[in-house]
């Protein structure tokens, strides 16, 4: 059985909690908010694994016999781009309520059988040359002084504060339901239907000028006295209705919750994922998909939810685009450059600064018909320019615009290079740097706290990429060969030595047993080697984090 089976076959039978062989797809236990960030940045470690792996596939498929090696020119140091690449991201502007008034209820119950209900809010403001700070465990008591009716006569509250002051309220027969009486220093009430019956009391136990009280993303938008979320004195009321975020109509409803709307944005297909983070008690925006190009567009809310949630596209941060596809003009490192033609084997190719990016400049030498291949090497920050004959030249001209210095590369004719014996020098350090990416990023997997707290879904995530390696290294818990080492015990995933590299063995190994290394990365015949283990292993790792963020679950929509 090939690694890739085996992987397979795991992910088929694992399940949440057992390690017993089942049938259907892997279960997961639901995770809460606070944890998909956890989620979020496991996505991006494994993506980054991920191309990590796919720079040493390019490498790992090594010819040893004896040839000319390729001519190529190389950048002689690294360009200093940054290579950043984020999404982007929109927050609430503020706490979605941000009072630092609290009541412990909103709405207190009569003793007795009164049922006009109370209901208290406002932020406290006191002035320092009367009452001051609200005393801790402050309370406000109400009492009827009066039978009445609702609408229909008069009726008189007395209400007693934590000083010890006492006002009569007279709530006449004609006012409105949601009139609000005061109480000072920025607190009122509001009395509801129904009668009042005379010594009837109610307390609002605890009143606090310090501590705010939280939002409760369960409680329907449109709910009453101890059943609203608790959004914002002051706030706009949440009605039926909807809002656009990137074209896409999201719906809301009074009976919805705030986690409601929230999953039905992850559900649907603005390209965004949603949390709401009860620490900060914001809502978090962040584009699916990297770069300046993907963004998060709010617009045309009749509900009034996104004024309630305080968000606002002024509070967009865009998404970042790395160096290498940004314009010549925008690039500070590549500003030099002139527009003109440049000249690869004699092969015309145009350069417009103000359009052009050191990726479609790259793209364009590649499909010039120079024959020749170009790439950008993000770790070592060099581009390489690389005949794909060994009998060809590679003659190289800025006419002018300045590219080849700007890239650090030495301009004119090299012809093909001689190579003696396995692989050469040059290629070795190139597979050493690409292999040592990898370990290090299997390192952060397996000793950071990227996956801290996500149970038996850790287990699973890492469980495919410790499979692959297993396999490679011939199944022991801890193996060296060729220069390369795997080590599974816990004190080595604390030490982030889970898998290492002997730089010095590994590339001694390359350049004189080259055949030996290449069928231990790439495979030989039908095995598949650590390179295709490895890949197989992260994209189900992938696609298992996509299932738990609530996303498509595919590795295809994860790396897109």
């Amino acid at each position: 059985m090939s690694v890739i089976q085996a992987i397979q076959n795991i992910v088929r039978s694992t399940r949440v909690g057992q390690s017993d062989v089942g049938s259907g797809p892997i279960q997961f236990s639901s995770i809460s908010a606070e944890a998909q960030g956890d989620f979020l940045r496991a996505r991006t470690e494994l993506l980054n694994l991920f191309r990590a792996v796919e720079r040493l596939a390019e490498l790992s498929n090594i010819n040893t016999r004896f040839k000319l090696d390729l001519p190529d020119a190389r950048s002689q140091s690294p360009l200093g781009l940054d290579m950043t690449n984020t999404a982007a991201m929109l927050n609430s502007a503020d706490e979605i309520n941000a009072s630092t008034t609290s009541f412990t209820p909103f709405g207190p119950d009569w003793l007795g059988g009164s049922t006009a209900e109370i209901t208290v809010g406002g932020e406290y403001q006191y002035d320092p040359a009367t009452n001051g700070p609200l005393p801790p465990g402050a309370a406000y008591t109400f009492e009827s002084r009066r039978n009445g009716t609702r609408g229909s006569s008069q009726i008189l509250i007395r209400v007693e504060d934590p000083f010890g002051n006492r006002n009569n309220v007279a709530v006449a027969r004609n006012d409105p339901l949601n009139q609000q009486y005061d109480l000072g220093n920025g607190l009122y009430f509001t009395i509801g239907p129904g009668s009042t019956i005379n010594r009837d009391t109610t307390t609002v136990l605890s009143v606090s000028d310090s501590i705010g009280s939280a939002v409760n993303p369960n409680l329907p938008l449109g709910g009453i006295r101890n059943q609203n979320p608790n959004f914002q004195f002051g706030s706009l009321a949440i009605e039926d209705g909807s809002f656009d975020l990137n074209g896409e109509n999201i719906s809301v409803a009074t009976t919805d919750t705030l986690n409601d709307v929230v999953d039905r944005i992850n559900l649907s297909n603005a390209g965004v994922t949603a949390v709401f983070n009860a620490l900060t008690e914001r809502i978090e925006f962040v584009q699916n998909t990297l770069g300046s190009g993907a963004t998060i567009d709010l617009q045309n809310d009749d509900s009034n939810f996104l004024a309630a949630a305080k968000l606002d596209n002024l509070n967009l941060v865009d998404g970042i685009d790395p160096e290498t596809i940004q314009r010549f003009d925008d690039v500070a490192a590549l500003s030099s450059i002139q527009s003109r033609d440049v000249f690869v084997n004699g092969q015309q190719i145009s350069i417009d600064t103000a359009n052009d990016s050191l990726e479609t400049v790259l793209d364009k030498i590649n499909n010039s018909g120079a024959g020749v291949v170009a790439t950008f090497d993000s770790a070592a920050q060099q581009v390489l320019i690389e005949a794909n004959d060994a009998t060809s030249i590679l003659d190289l001209d800025s006419n002018g615009t300045g590219l080849f210095g700007a890239l650090n590369i030495p301009e004119g004719r090299l012809d093909p290079e001689a190579v003696s014996r396995g692989i050469s020098r040059r290629k070795s350090y190139e597979i050493a740097d690409a292999t040592e990416a990898v370990f290090d990023q299997l390192n952060r997997l397996f000793s950071d706290s990227t996956f801290a707290g996500q149970g038996n879904n850790a287990a699973t995530f890492r469980g495919v990429l410790e499979l692959a390696l297993r396999s490679a290294f011939g199944g022991d818990d801890q193996s060296k060969v060729l220069g390369l080492e795997f080590d599974a015990s816990s004190n080595a995933r604390l030490r982030g030595d889970f898998a290492t590299v002997d730089r010095r063995e590994f590339t001694s190994n390359l350049q004189r047993r080259g055949t030996l290394v290449r069928d231990f990365l790439a495979g030989k015949g039908d095995e598949g080697g650590l390179v295709k283990g490895l890949l197989a292993a992260t994209q189900q790792a992938l696609g298992t984090v996509n299932q738990a963020l609530g996303l498509s679950g595919t590795f295809v929509d994860t790396y897109a």
